[in-house]
């Protein structure tokens, strides 16, 4: 069976696969843009558990620059709490690695054709696969650990979506997200050397924190996610912004916190907060393009455009957590109570 870092390591290759996939399935996208753009359709509901929750965060960010009103929703609370936004004018996207999470089923059972599906799934034959009237189908491979090559198919995927919702450049979107691709590998092998760094200024602290704005609170949310599951340590990603309502008081040595710059609209914020926490004695390491920030270890990614930036964020994070699990005594990416797919509510 693959570990952690065997997956980590197949996400290249993985996101490379899905692209070319999807290549042949945009043109059933059109139906959907045209049907927004008429006002038969005047919303899209992203909805998932777990990384497929924060995979929804770029693209729906994306839709609302665009004049698409769009809304991400965890399924759970979608079906028990928010299920009346789900009506006829809305295009539901549902999102599970398997396609047969317990909320998902349940979810499928309760619509009952009240809006139409558009699913993403790494499971041609899954349930939700079945029930969709759109299956996007990822093609990364079977994962027996944590998160790692379906997360970053599942961004590859909603990024083609989100760019044909939009009446943008489908064949374009594919190009860019292969460069990226191109540059996972490239840059894969340098983060697996840089995180022993990270991982011997952290340890010992008492909580890590992913703090990020925008499109990157998805790297942040399962960055924490990720973390938690492998090393069975304290993590939690937060919305930087928030980080200063509050949480910035217990600002000291005992924290260690993952800033993601982000795009240009984050940068002077991230940096400034940067800052600020390391003068408070916190162990921080930076994530970002061109990332140089004093005192803090920088973990610099490769050129891509703002879209993309969720896509590579997380790849020094895989190594990291794969890394600290370890260091904590731990199997990278094993669990120990849950199973890969979660079958109770």
């Amino acid at each position: 069976m693959a570990g952690f870092y065997d997956e980590i390591g197949e996400q290249p290759e993985a996101l490379r696969r899905t692209l070319d996939g999807l290549a042949t399935q945009t043109a059933a996208l059109t139906e959907w843009r045209m049907r927004l753009v008429a006002g038969s359709l005047k919303r899209v509901i992203f909805s998932g558990m777990g990384a497929s929750h924060a995979a929804n965060l770029p693209a729906q960010l994306r839709l609302v620059s665009g004049g698409i009103e769009s809304f991400v929703i965890e399924s759970s609370e979608l079906l028990h709490y928010q299920l009346p936004l789900v009506t006829k004018d809305t295009l539901l996207v549902l999102i599970s690695q398997s396609g047969r999470s317990v909320e998902t089923l349940r979810l499928i059972d309760v619509l009952n054709e009240r809006a139409p599906i558009l699913a993403i799934t790494n499971n041609a034959e899954s349930p939700l696969a079945h029930a969709a009237n759109t299956t996007l189908l990822m093609r990364a491979g079977a994962e027996a650990t944590v998160s790692s090559k379906t997360y970053t198919c599942t961004l590859a995927t909603q990024h083609i979506l989100a760019t044909a919702l939009l009446g943008g450049d489908t064949a374009a979107a594919r190009r860019e997200a292969g460069a990226a691709a191109d540059a996972a590998e490239r840059w894969l092998p340098i983060y697996r050397e840089q995180v022993t760094e990270i991982v011997e200024r952290f340890a010992g602290a008492q909580t890590i924190l992913y703090l990020a704005r925008g499109a990157s609170m998805a790297s942040a949310q399962c960055g924490a996610l990720i973390t938690r599951e492998s090393s069975k340590h304290p993590a939690e990603g937060m919305q930087a912004a928030q980080y200063r309502h509050g949480p910035f008081e217990m600002t000291d040595s005992r924290i260690a916190a993952f800033i993601f710059l982000g795009d240009e609209k984050a940068r002077p914020f991230q940096v400034s907060l940067a800052h600020d926490m390391i003068a408070l004695g916190a162990r921080v390491a930076v994530v970002g393009r061109g990332a140089d920030v004093s005192g803090a270890i920088n973990v610099v990614l490769p050129d891509v455009p703002d879209a993309l930036l969720p896509l590579l964020e997380i790849l020094p994070i895989h190594h990291f957590a794969a890394k600290f699990s370890a260091h904590q005594g731990y199997t990278p990416g094993v669990f120990r109570y849950i199973t890969k797919v979660t079958t109770k509510e």
